[in-house]
């Protein structure tokens, strides 16, 4: 071996330093870069955190209703679902316990947690007064689902339905106001649920956000546990946003692989259709003002009870092998032997 002198050895070590640190730096960036489930891009219009920011995967929770069944029948062929990431439906008090866990377990792993926020006062519009039994209520249940996520920061989705009802008030949009502005001051992502493209005209809905507190919040919500069509929601979202200063939003895609249902004589048509299929996964690889799509309604659940609802022997926001089995089977993007696994698992729980 050929003797190195002094200053050449420890310019051979120096070299070597560098090269090891690149080599390095390069693994820990591949390691750590974020799957192709991601926090929305943070341009100009995403307010609350500074603009190239670094985005962070999406939290994928393990005590959703379709994990707790997987794990509780040993139903492999459930995994193209509940690897997914969704979002977590907060309902009441009574459901802040466990958000407070999800949020301590999405810190942890530095990931994402998305939320949905229901449970504004007279929330089916009905005479069963569901949700918050008044105003006082609700701002203690934001009050809970700020603390319940105190060192972590989420992205909340705000009472959907709650603009577009039909019992929508003056009070509901002060009310929603304000509980815009309590998680947008605890730096949370907040999007505001605008209904869906079938359900109201853009101009119409405009008028709605702009009384509930959109200003404050980073954007609004489309398509939320509806199937409305990605393309269908994009030119509805491109013309809302146009009319509320240009804000960004996002599109639930849980369910929107086939479309809306056609209108079945019997039956209501977006209760547990006959045929569905999962949309697209969440995403960030999107355009125009739509920042984000995502799994907003966790697919699988059913949507309503008996014959109008096809049947369905699970009441609404049930868990339904039936109705997960309906999605997998028909979603075109599922490689072959993931559908396959499905039919080997038989059309019954």
């Amino acid at each position: 071996m050929t003797a190195v002198g002094g200053g050449s050895a420890r310019l051979l070590l120096l070299l070597l330093f560098v090269l090891t640190a690149v080599l390095l730096l390069g693994g820990c960036s591949t390691g750590q870069r974020a799957g192709p489930a991601t926090e929305p891009s943070l341009g100009p219009t995403f307010h609350i955190q500074p603009p190239g920011a670094p985005g962070r995967a999406l939290y994928v929770s393990t005590e959703l209703q379709a994990a707790r069944w997987q794990r509780a029948h040993h139903a492999g062929w459930l995994a193209p679902l509940t690897r997914v990431p969704q979002a977590r439906w907060v309902n009441g008090l009574q459901d802040l316990t466990s958000l407070k866990r999800a949020a301590r377990d999405a810190a942890r792993t530095g990931r994402l947690l998305t939320l949905v926020a229901y449970d504004i006062p007279d929330r089916g519009c009905s005479a069963f007064k569901q949700g918050a039994p008044d105003a006082a209520s609700y701002e203690r249940f934001i009050a809970g689902v700020v603390r319940a996520l105190a060192g972590t920061r989420a992205l909340v989705v705000l009472e959907p339905d709650a603009l577009a009802a039909d019992c929508y008030s003056t009070e509901r949009g002060r009310l929603l106001t304000r509980a815009v502005q309590q998680l947008s001051a605890a730096r949370h992502y907040v999007y505001l649920d605008a209904g869906h493209a079938s359900w109201r005209p853009s101009g119409f809905m405009a008028d709605r956000l702009l009384q509930s507190g959109i200003t404050d919040a980073a954007g609004f919500a489309l398509n939320v546990a509806s199937r409305d069509s990605t393309d269908m929601s994009y030119a509805y979202g491109e013309e809302l946003s146009d009319l509320v200063g240009d804000r960004p939003y996002v599109i639930d895609t849980s369910r929107n692989g086939l479309g809306a249902p056609p209108e079945i004589a019997g039956r209501d048509a977006w209760c547990n259709p006959a045929k569905q299929a999962l949309g697209e996964p969440p995403s960030t690889k999107v355009r125009g003002h739509n920042v984000a799509r995502l799994w907003i309604k966790n697919p699988g659940e059913s949507d309503g009870q008996g014959p109008r609802c096809g049947g369905e022997r699970a009441y609404a926001g049930l868990f339904s092998a039936v109705q997960a089995r309906d999605l997998l089977l028909h979603t075109s993007w599922l490689p072959s032997a993931a559908r396959a696994a499905v039919v080997g698992a038989g059309s019954r729980p």
